[in-house]
């Protein structure tokens, strides 16, 4: 639904100065991608596949490795065996780890007298369009990558390709010493392309056909070289005799069609506009429904080194990102990828639970993992993290409640939720009448060293009442396990909700009182790029800021968290961070977080870095860390600003900008299964549009003030908010508006 007509900055011109790939212009259909680039008279097209992984290595799981042999060793001072508890295979004298790979580039030279002129994305169709000055006048080439197959294609008008070089990754130093040492075989030459061997995975054959003005590329895979090579060239030949525009219309339209279903924001700021629209573009290529879910770098890996982290799955926060828009934005089935790939793991997550903390109803995930769910190795602190658990609850939870997907939260999340629950009670201990969380920690907080763990961190109390909230929720409405039930709210009752120490006085602010420690006797010494003990504001929802001694406490440490600044955050800390200045009422400072992220963690092409661009800004300094999760969750930050749901509420345009006078919005999706659309002009909200998708309560805060015209149908009403809160049913495919309520109530309108 989207009520307000917004005409969206769906092409972006492209710099054409680019130094690397992750400078280009990407395109992907979910497991294959490509990034185009320019160098010189080169079109450089750097391709790589999202499912490119060499499987060997990664952590081995001793089988004294349990939580009660961790907490002994821990408790005795002998931090040295309890890290040894978490050994990464080895393999030629080195670490390996389960890795995604580069695979390589094409480079197409352009013939003489032809030279590049502009450069665009065109994202409602996924194509890149180049323009170039030939002797015969402007012509243009179209790059796109087929919506159902590993297949990219560049079309040109007339004749422009003087050649076409193959260079896969191993032509890179980095790559050769990578390959070299973990005995993977160079890839062999074949015509058009090469073909690649992985010592335990399939090979991979990435094949090429080209002509004066077209040029057809093929990654395929086959358990042997010659099969690989096959199935390419079927591929190939399959399109070969295509005309591009008729190949590529199921493309346009699938990309189009999700564009429509999108929502929509305006607000006069062209670089926050690309953010959110690049950001969303990234997300669906990351997480393409019905494909692969979303990994650090998706399908857009350099070519000229294997990826950083190894391009894996990072739960304790990278995954999350990558997905925060799909909420709002109204692209829930770009969440899907990854619940289905969560459950294909179950077996593996319950054996966890059972080789952790003995007991067989438990799923235990881990920090980074291959895309079997299996531990890479690494800081070794988030093997034991069960909060990864418990946040991909949260994220499963929150799409039920947007959808309105009744059975999927019974029959999927009640369960995933009870389970990462019990996880958490058997690593539990009593502390006289209470609960406590002995060993625990706060994300990469002390990294892999003694400072690392603590006891009853925020983090993991955050999340344990989380689910405790949320299953005691679900037991009021559906009566679902008494007993269990009980548990729940008696831990509820006893573990505390979060850890709070003395107040970190500040040199113009010494008031006395409380703020948010990470863990017992650990303040926020530093700056940290993780905002794990802010959670309860966003993303777990569980801090009640209308209790004065919770909103202090909060104030406190949000106070505290701005003095120790940013001095050490990385690229995805930003989005993260504009979201927690808005939920807190500083929409400006939101604002603003947005533009540091730009500017600071940006290439041109809004690809964002783990680093920064500049020193002194952050102590993380280097333009080629590319991770793709912080330019992604600047989405979610932009939509925070025309629409939040907090505790049961949804707050509308409360996070724009004081100096934003218009901005609109349409079909944003809220907590409820609703889709609002809304308009500000003037400095004034002058309209709301809701349609409800099932029947359910609407809690708005009132943008209008204690009164609001409400038009429902045919009528027109006046409205009244409660408390702030207009509170109003509705039935299922119902739509309503709300206005400003006027100076009088006018014929045929009445009070409610």
């Amino acid at each position: 639904m989207k009520a307000i007509r917004i005409e969206p900055a769906y092409t972006i011109p492209w710099s054409m100065e680019t130094s690397f790939c992750h400078d280009g212009i990407p395109l992907s259909n979910g497991v294959f991608g490509a990034l185009v680039w320019f160098e010189g008279d080169t079109v450089m097209l750097t391709i790589n596949r999202a499912d490119f992984w060499d499987h060997r290595g990664g952590t081995i799981w001793r089988e004294d490795c349990s939580y009660a042999r961790l907490k002994t060793l821990l408790q005795s001072g002998d931090f040295e065996a309890a890290r040894q508890l978490y050994p990464t295979q080895t393999l030629n004298g080195k670490e390996k780890r389960p890795a995604r790979l580069a695979m390589g580039r094409y480079e197409v030279k352009l013939k003489p007298g032809v030279s590049l002129v502009s450069a665009e994305l065109r994202m409602k169709e996924a194509e890149a369009v180049l323009g170039f000055r030939t002797s015969e006048g402007e012509r243009f080439m179209y790059i796109s990558v087929e919506i159902d197959s590993p297949l990219l294609a560049v079309s040109c008008e007339g004749e422009m390709i003087a050649s076409v070089a193959a260079k896969p990754s191993y032509a890179f130093e980095k790559v050769k010493a990578y390959w070299d040492d973990f005995d993977i075989p160079p890839p062999r030459e074949v015509r058009g392309g090469w073909v690649q061997e992985l010592p335990e995975d399939p090979t991979c054959a990435v094949i090429s056909e080209y002509s004066d003005s077209n040029l057809w590329i093929a990654a395929e895979y086959g358990r042997s070289a010659e099969a690989a090579v096959q199935a390419a060239q079927a591929r190939l030949s399959q399109i070969r005799q295509s005309d591009f525009k008729d190949a590529f219309t199921k493309t346009k339209k699938h990309w189009s069609s999700l564009w429509e279903q999108a929502a929509d924001i305006s607000l006069p700021d062209r670089e926050i506009e690309n953010m959110y629209y690049l950001g969303i573009y990234r997300m669906l290529g990351n997480s393409m429904p019905g494909r692969i879910a979303p990994t650090l770098q998706g399908p857009w890996a350099e070519d000229y080194r294997n990826p950083p982290w190894s391009c894996d799955y990072h739960f304790n926060i990278n995954v999350q990102e990558c997905l925060w828009p799909a909420y709002g934005a109204n692209l829930l089935d770009s969440l899907k990828p990854l619940f289905t790939m969560i459950d294909s793991w179950k077996p593996t997550l319950a054996l966890n639970a059972k080789r952790f903390v003995g007991i067989d109803d438990g799923y235990m995930l881990g920090h980074s993992v291959d895309d079997l769910g299996r531990p890479v190795g690494g800081m070794w602190t988030g093997t034991i993290d069960q909060a990864n658990t418990s946040w991909v609850a949260q994220m499963m939870w929150q799409y039920a409640e947007y959808a309105g997907d009744e059975r999927f939260l019974l029959e999927a999340v009640y369960p995933f939720m009870k389970k990462a629950l019990n996880v958490f009670v058997a690593m539990m201990e009593r502390d006289g009448d209470a609960y406590a969380l002995p060993v625990s920690v706060s994300p990469e907080y002390g990294g892999s060293s003694p400072e690392g763990l603590g006891r009853n961190s925020t983090f993991f109390l955050v999340n344990v009442h989380f689910l405790c909230e949320k299953l005691l929720e679900l037991e009021e409405r559906y009566g679902l396990d008494a007993d269990y039930a009980a548990l729940t709210a008696d831990i509820r009752a006893k573990l505390p909700p979060y850890t709070v120490g003395p107040r970190q006085f500040q040199e113009f602010d010494r008031k006395p009182g409380h703020e948010l420690y990470l863990w017992e006797g650990q303040p926020l010494a530093v700056s940290h790029r993780h905002h794990s003990h802010l959670a309860g504001i966003y993303p777990f929802d569980t801090l009640n800021m209308s209790d004065p001694e919770v909103a202090g406490i909060v104030m406190n440490s949000y106070k505290s968290w701005v003095d120790k600044g940013m001095g050490r955050w990385a690229g995805w800390s930003m989005p993260w961070a504009s979201i927690i200045h808005n939920r807190l009422g500083k929409p400006d400072m939101a604002y603003l977080t947005l533009k540091l992220l730009k500017d600071a963690f940006m290439m041109p092409s809004y690809a964002s870095q783990h680093n920064g661009t500049y020193d002194g800004f952050t102590q993380f300094v280097g333009r080629e860390t590319m991770q793709i999760e912080a330019c992604i969750a600047a989405s979610a930050a932009v939509l925070e600003m025309f629409v939040q749901c907090v505790r049961g509420k949804i707050r509308i345009f409360t996070g724009v900008a004081a100096r934003f006078k218009e901005a609109s919005f349409s079909g944003i999706r809220a907590a409820g299964a609703f889709l609002l659309s809304g308009k500000k002009e003037s400095g004034k909200v002058v309209s709301v549009t809701v349609l409800s998708e099932q029947y359910a309560v609407l809690r708005l805060v009132s943008p209008f003030g204690d009164e609001a015209m409400l038009l429902r149908g045919e009528r027109r009403e006046i409205v009244k908010a409660a408390g702030g809160i207009i509170e109003l049913r509705l039935h299922a495919g119902e739509t309503v508006t709300f206005e400003p309520a006027g100076a009088d109530d006018g014929a045929g309108m009445r009070r409610v």
